[in-house]
């Protein structure tokens, strides 16, 4: 070995034991003290701060691209009971039932649909407000609530069974679209 590389052999001996003698002493333990504090603070900050932006709304804004009302996200079951109840209205072969069954549908998706965000003060209005684009199967919701309408609005309107469950599979198209029907 020439001097040169024991001499910088030396240097880094000497920066080593420094920076050796640095971690142990106490100056160091108290940096990391205040620093883990203040890591803990931040922490406990953007927890707070998640929280106050309203964390479950950005989460479903951010995997759906809106805000998806909590009934269809985490009350899946309680839809999907509602649904099937729907569903065996369609079962009976019974007009009547038929129609409360589409009529049961609307008022569902007209909830969701309301807690969007979507403005207006009946279902035809939100339908109205909705851009192309916005809700995927929105045609299909427009047509389903003519034919609401329709049972509302005509005393002798018939329903055959065909019928009505395509109207229920529209609604029902909204909720898988939604992911409610995993």
């Amino acid at each position: 070995m020439n001097m040169d590389e024991e001499f910088v052999k030396y240097i880094f001996s000497i920066i080593f034991w420094l920076l050796k003698s640095f971690y142990y002493s106490g100056t160091f333990l108290v940096i990391k003290i205040f620093l883990g504090i203040y890591a803990g603070l931040l922490f406990v900050n953007v927890v707070l701060l998640l929280f106050q932006r309203g964390l479950a709304e950005n989460y479903r804004r951010g995997r759906f691209g809106m805000d998806i009302p909590v009934e269809l996200v985490a009350k899946k079951s309680k839809t999907k009971k509602r649904w099937g109840e729907i569903r065996k209205l369609l079962q009976s072969g019974n007009g009547s039932l038929y129609k409360v069954a589409i009529i049961e549908c609307d008022n569902l998706i007209d909830g969701y649909i309301s807690k969007l965000g979507y403005s207006g003060n009946n279902m035809d209005e939100r339908l109205e407000n909705v851009l192309p684009g916005q809700i995927e199967n929105i045609e299909e919701l427009r047509e389903a609530h003519k034919i609401r309408n329709r049972i509302i609005h005509e005393e002798n309107f018939q329903l055959t069974k065909k019928e009505a469950e395509e109207v229920v599979d529209k609604y029902e198209h909204f909720l898988r679209d939604h992911n409610v029907f995993d």
